[in-house]
């Protein structure tokens, strides 16, 4: 049930832009793919809102590492994880256990860099030990909009 001050929930939409943010993650477009799932948590409740915010946490936990601020990694990262908790291992196609240890492998360079890392005179971190060529790619176990 939508909630009073939502509008309807257009399932296909839901679906076109989940679908759009999937594909954008994949290329590499993490801000954008966080732009396209904001659109939809929006709309979202319950379970399906706090995976839509762990999805586009996980989105921007890259996009930290990409910009060189190893603050953003550690906090966006802590808070992707605690979306994610309480959902079945496999929630919306995504296979949570493996996503996470696939951000962990991308992360954990970055969090043993430890708080000399961030440079608070320039706003900059140290140059990342991360190839962002090896980050996380998304494959769905399913595609939670298929009929059936």
């Amino acid at each position: 049930m939508p909630h009073a001050n939502r509008p309807e929930f257009d399932r296909e939409e839901e679906a076109a832009i989940f679908r759009e943010g999937l594909k954008l993650f994949n290329d590499g477009d993490w801000f954008d793919a966080h732009e396209a799932w904001e659109d939809i948590w929006h709309m979202a409740s319950g379970d399906k809102k706090r995976f839509y915010q762990g999805l586009i946490q996980y989105a921007v936990t890259i996009e930290h590492i990409r910009r060189g601020n190893p603050r953003g990694v550690r906090c966006v990262y802590e808070t992707c994880l605690t979306k994610f908790k309480g959902l079945p291992d496999v929630y919306m196609g995504f296979n949570i256990p493996h996503q996470l240890a696939e951000l962990g492998r991308v992360v954990h360079p970055v969090l043993a860099m430890g708080p000399k890392a961030f440079d608070p005179a320039t706003g900059r971190g140290q140059e990342m030990p991360v190839d962002l060529k090896q980050a996380p790619k998304i494959e769905l176990a399913y595609d939670p909009f298929a009929d059936g």
